[in-house]
């Protein structure tokens, strides 16, 4: 019998917090294995009130440079499985980076500011981004037409008329349906490609 397909997440400067472990949650209950890799210290993590402080260790500690080959030594070792990369703020710019592995069959980010830095960077496989309407650290707009400007294919964006944190159940800016609506996306695009890939093989 054949592995369940894998999802990867990867979490924001906060660490894995109940955040993640409700996101895992969902995923197990849809029929996915799920991995949590933590891109900080043992049992490092922090509250949505200690922000500056995990900003500041998370930059301090460039956990989002090992932060990177972290995740990218568990999809190595889990070759062979397909593999999807969830990603939330910093953890959707490894998401975004780690599509240009082979190994990995879809990358979803949610709200990734950092992707702006990586604009270079082409996906091998299907990625979904989200982005709320604004974002105090630059122009939302400006990025996503940069990034069409690429005409990636399998590439997808959407933005909603939310702010950072809709997708956190934790965060005031939490909005449930905009939330169920990315699952939805996410849930018809995987088993899109989960249908292409094992047609290929018939």
């Amino acid at each position: 019998m054949s592995p369940k397909p894998l999802v990867i997440l990867v979490h924001e400067i906060y660490g894995v917090n109940s955040h993640m472990k409700k996101m895992g949650r969902l995923i197990k209950m849809a029929g996915y294995d799920v991995l949590t890799p933590n891109l900080l210290g043992e049992d490092e993590v922090y509250t949505l009130q200690e922000e500056k402080t995990a900003y500041e260790q998370f930059t301090k500690h460039e956990r989002l440079k090992t932060g990177e080959t972290i995740i990218q030594n568990v999809i190595r070792q889990n070759a062979g499985r397909h593999i999807f990369v969830i990603g939330f703020s910093v953890g959707a710019t490894i998401a975004w980076k780690c599509s240009s592995m082979p190994e990995v069959s879809g990358s979803v980010c949610y709200y990734g500011s950092r992707i702006r830095d990586s604009l270079h960077h082409v996906p091998a496989c299907p990625v979904l981004l989200f982005f709320p309407n604004y974002e105090p650290s630059f122009d939302v707009a400006l990025l996503i037409k940069k990034l069409r400007e690429k005409q990636h294919t399998h590439l997808e964006i959407y933005q909603f008329d939310a702010l950072h944190g809709f997708a956190n159940p934790d965060s005031v800016y939490f909005n449930r349906a905009l939330f169920f609506k990315t699952l939805s996306i996410i849930k018809n695009g995987a088993e899109s490609r989960l249908r292409t890939v094992s047609s290929s093989f018939f």
